[in-house]
């Protein structure tokens, strides 16, 4: 749970580089967090992944379908 009492509790943030370093507690556990953050990075890296494979399927069947009307246009 996040206790702030005043202004004066919150820090400007000029002098930390990343908010988890701030040691007021917001009652989210670092671990549950970074966990989270690592799912969301594995899941953003596998739908990358599975975009890149549709992407390459796509092409191939575009470049035999132009190959193939070529070879028909050819006497």
């Amino acid at each position: 749970m996040l206790t702030l009492r005043t202004s004066a509790h919150i820090p400007t943030h000029q002098h930390c580089r990343s908010f988890r370093r701030i040691p007021t507690s917001t009652g989210a556990l670092r671990t549950r967090a970074g966990g989270r953050r690592r799912l969301q990075e594995w899941t953003r890296l596998f739908d990358a992944e599975l975009r890149r494979l549709w992407l390459d399927d796509r092409w191939s069947a575009h470049v035999g379908r132009v190959q193939s009307r070529q070879s028909r246009r050819q006497p």
